[in-house]
């Protein structure tokens, strides 16, 4: 059999949809072109996604570059799955085309899905953290463990969730794309694709069997999860720690002994529920470590850490005093009753911003482009414009940054002027005490020791109180050099 096409044969082949698709509806296609009029293809590691307009829909037409990204029998299982548990919401139908398009003389399978207009996990995180948004990087974070915990309750399992397949539609709402290494129940007993995942978002060390599962969504979900988590603290972390393919961590950061940047970072953001969920990702690096239950489950707090003072009581029981600068615990408890669906009650996202949208703005433009509110800039970014030092939301200071100068110590204070006179007094009053002790000692013993107590104290003094000026030693300011 004839090697899959690459993304240019299929762009040239969708050229002509009339010529080029097999399945009538495909036929009436419009594709949006790149800068050269070319259908604009999104490449992966296993097929091109085109973005296609059909009788007044917008679709997703992934067509496929590798052999072994997927079957009809497993989009079919999918598709009935989706259905039968309602997660059209989060993950949308989608419609298996065998022998759809013709390309390199020959017809291959496509993926026709809902195409979702929006941003990617990554460019909406960046978003809000540059305007410095933790109450909505909070709300991201919070809707991010429901859609989770919804998925991993019925046994759905992604299998490379990463900031590229999860996208916040215009609505504020999580959706997922990219299904080819879905993990379902129907699906148990059938081979793993050969798909591993992001490898920012994946533990090091698992083999394809190994992470093959209902629970192998977990891992990349916490570090998701912490990524925004702590974004929501401090929304400084993003400039150091985002490369443009990750959130905050990277593959490295999956090893002991943990002292790579991200983990500095944290640290420096002062928060118990950040430094706990830290914790948490940290014990699922141990080597051979594999999920074996779903998200919410694994960042539970664990019996010894309910049992200490509840922080918002005092250790009397009673109401703790409000500190207004600690940040607000946005961290969902585990729901009670019935479970909700992960979008029903859900305080809904701002809609993130016409496409395209540069997350990375130059000084220059933070300093100068308005606020979406109207105001002016969020004092951190004017900052980052006049050249001084960022902080984090803990009142540290980030130490990726130079220092500010040592501003320079203060003079040593004045010596206090000696005077020789004094010394030479006091030198005197010894001496004399001294010729009279031995004088009169003889003859009139008392007067002789008063006389050589008196002289030898006030001779003491006189010395101590008139140092000797040390050599080289300068008059102070404003007193004559020249005899008197």
């Amino acid at each position: 059999m004839n090697p899959y096409p690459l993304a240019g044969d299929y762009q040239a082949a969708l050229q002509n949809p009339g010529a080029a698709f097999t399945v009538t509806s495909l036929r009436r296609a419009q594709f949006a072109a790149d800068g050269w009029g070319l259908p604009a293809a999104i490449t992966g590691t296993s097929a091109a996604v085109f973005h296609a307009t059909i009788g007044g829909g917008a679709y997703a037409l992934r067509c496929f570059t590798r052999q072994d990204a997927s079957s009809p029998e497993r989009y079919a299982a999918f598709d009935s799955f989706v259905a039968g548990q309602g997660l059209g919401q989060h993950v949308g139908q989608v419609t298996w085309h065998d022998d759809a398009v013709r390309a390199k003389g020959a017809t291959w399978p496509v993926l026709q899905m809902e195409w979702i207009e929006g941003q990617q996990l990554n460019e909406y995180a960046g978003y809000l953290a540059e305007r410095t948004n933790t109450d909505a990087l909070g709300k991201l974070a919070s809707q991010w463990l429901k859609l989770v915990d919804e998925l991993q309750r019925v046994r759905f399992a992604h299998g490379d969730l990463q900031h590229g397949n999860v996208i916040i539609d215009l609505q504020g709402r999580l959706r997922l794309v990219d299904f080819d290494g879905v993990w379902i129940p129907p699906l148990q007993g059938h081979p793993p694709p050969t798909e591993m995942g992001h490898e920012n978002y994946q533990p090091r060390g698992r083999s394809v069997l190994t992470r093959w599962g209902p629970w192998m969504d977990t891992f990349s979900a916490l570090v998701i999860y912490v990524a925004l988590t702590a974004l929501a603290r401090d929304p400084g972390l993003w400039l150091p720690l985002n490369n443009g393919d990750n959130l905050l961590f990277e593959r490295r950061d999956f090893s002991v002994p943990f002292e790579t940047d991200v983990w500095k970072h944290l640290a420096r953001v002062g928060d118990a529920e950040v430094d706990r969920l830290a914790d948490k990702l940290k014990t699922c690096c141990v080597p051979g470590w594999v999920a074996t239950k779903g998200l919410t489950a694994m960042i539970e707090q664990t019996w010894w850490e309910r049992t200490r003072v509840s922080p918002t009581s005092d250790a009397t029981g009673g109401p703790a005093p409000v500190n207004p600068r600690a940040p607000v615990d946005f961290t969902p408890r585990p729901a009670q009753g019935p479970h909700r669906s992960a979008q029903t009650g859900s305080v809904p996202l701002p809609p993130p911003p016409a496409w395209p949208y540069q997350t990375k703005v130059a000084p220059q433009a933070q300093a100068s482009a308005p606020s979406p509110s109207g105001t002016s800039p969020p004092a951190q970014l004017k900052a980052k414009g006049a050249g001084s030092m960022p902080t984090s939301k803990a009142g540290i200071p980030v130490w990726w940054q130079p220092q500010a100068p040592t501003p320079p110590a203060a003079p040593p204070a004045p010596v206090k002027p000696t005077s020789s006179s004094g010394r030479i007094a006091g030198q005197l009053c010894i001496i004399i005490a001294s010729i009279l002790f031995v004088a009169l000692v003889a003859h009139y013993l008392v007067a002789a020791v008063i006389i050589g107590v008196v002289g030898a104290g006030i001779g003491s003094w006189l010395i101590r109180n008139n140092p000797k000026k040390p050599p080289g030693q300068l008059p102070p300011s404003g007193t004559s050099q020249g005899p008197k």
